[in-house]
């Protein structure tokens, strides 16, 4: 009878642990996926950030080489407005001229 308690004992222990192994392991395949998960999203994010520096790199480079040509464009706009300054004033004087001679 000792020995048939002493089984009974055993086989609940056995029961129970088997019970808990299964929880666990049940419990880790979760823990497995979400872990999975994770991974995939931080691949993502990283995917994305090396993508967004290659952005700001991109557009400092394109900056530098817009303010580059529109300083060059600025430069002919202003040798052009001053060749329109002295084109103007050379029209004022021959009309001043012109006006003078004219004149009786």
């Amino acid at each position: 009878m000792m020995s048939s308690l002493a089984n009974a004992v055993l086989f609940l222990a056995l029961v129970t642990t088997s019970v808990m192994v299964a929880v666990m392991y049940r419990k880790l395949k979760r823990l497995d996926r979400y872990h999975a998960e994770y991974q995939q999203i931080f691949d993502k994010t990283g995917a994305a950030l090396m993508a967004a520096q290659g952005a700001v790199a991109t557009f400092g480079t394109e900056g530098k080489e817009t303010l580059v040509l529109l300083g060059k464009r600025i430069e002919e706009a202003q040798a052009i407005t001053s060749q329109l300054e002295h084109l103007l004033q050379d029209a004022r004087q021959q009309t001043q001229s012109l006006a003078r001679a004219s004149q009786p």
